[in-house]
């Protein structure tokens, strides 16, 4: 007896898996986004109407881990089936890789930040990184512990553990990261309202170049660790506790970030994030002349 047809959306999955996953992780993530991004309470005020709080809470919940991560999970199984998705769980609880990889992961994004916001406000904010070297434990571990739940369970698996591989496999790590880093970048512009604060549409651009260029340093660590998504996840919930960090070591020290010239507006734009993470990328692509140590194994395209 004839084995039946695949459905079309099988075939879809397994012939475009990359366009039917970041198709997928849009949508999904704009539905739940845009009511609270829109709201005259919450959001920017584009749309007439308020929206409960307790409602905006659950959406914004609900986003924070249904998006990349479900997509992945779906286009897998459509295009590959239960072994698909059994090798990219396993991926996401790869833990084997060297104590320094996991030091990169912790700490990487804190220095590149620390390092940024020093050379505006100068070498007094690392004497107070010293100074207040209790906020590590206090406000960025913890913060580290919250970001593994929102948002790195919900994107990880999707732009690290499903998306890179197969761009890898296809364009070689350096287009392969240009491409991830717009990718991820974009996907965030339905929630800006949200995550920036105030918000203004010329604050759009740095953080869409600042999260391409941040994709990689992230690149580089999935490679050097045999693309495990759970490194990935750390360094993804380290670079957004280390901004709660600077904001709690600004307020302990006293010290204040400039409000006027270039150094204030390179902060209040964002361009400071961006200039900073481009110079990184910049220093890694010169270190492993443009490989980014490509190593991890790739998924092959079906």
């Amino acid at each position: 007896m004839p084995a039946a047809a695949p459905s079309p959306l099988r075939r879809l999955a397994a012939s475009y898996p990359l366009s039917s996953y970041f198709g997928l992780a849009f949508a999904l993530s704009a539905v739940l986004v845009l009511p609270i991004s829109l709201s005259r309470n919450i959001g920017a005020d584009l749309l007439p109407y308020d929206l409960p709080d307790a409602l905006g809470l659950a959406l914004y919940i609900l986003a924070s881990f249904v998006g990349p991560t479900v997509a992945a999970l779906t286009v897998t199984a459509l295009a590959e089936g239960r072994a698909g998705v059994r090798t990219l769980l396993q991926r996401v609880v790869q833990w084997r890789a060297g104590p320094q990889w996991y030091l990169v992961a912790l700490l990487a994004n804190l220095v590149v930040w620390l390092l940024a916001y020093s050379a505006v406000l100068g070498p007094g904010l690392l004497s107070a990184a010293l100074v207040h070297w209790p906020l590590l434990l206090s406000t960025f571990l913890p913060m580290v512990a919250f970001g593994f739940l929102i948002p790195s369970i919900g994107e990880e698996p999707g732009w690290r553990g499903f998306a890179l591989p197969r761009l890898q496999a296809r364009y070689g790590p350096l287009r392969a990261t240009l491409i991830l880093g717009l990718m991820h970048g974009l996907w965030h512009l339905p929630a800006l309202p949200l995550l920036l604060s105030p918000f203004a549409p010329e604050k759009t651009l740095p953080f869409v170049l600042t999260a391409a260029a941040a994709t990689f340093l992230y690149t580089w660590l999935f490679n050097h660790t045999r693309g495990s998504v759970l490194l990935a996840m750390l360094a993804h919930a380290s670079g957004n506790a280390a901004a709660q960090w600077l904001t709690a070591l600004l307020e302990q020290s006293g010290l204040a970030l400039p409000e006027a010239g270039l150094a204030g507006w390179l902060v209040d734009s964002g361009w400071l994030n961006a200039i900073a993470y481009a110079v990184a990328a910049l220093l890694l692509l010169a270190l492993t002349r443009g490989r980014l140590e490509a190593g991890a194994t790739p998924v092959p395209e079906r």
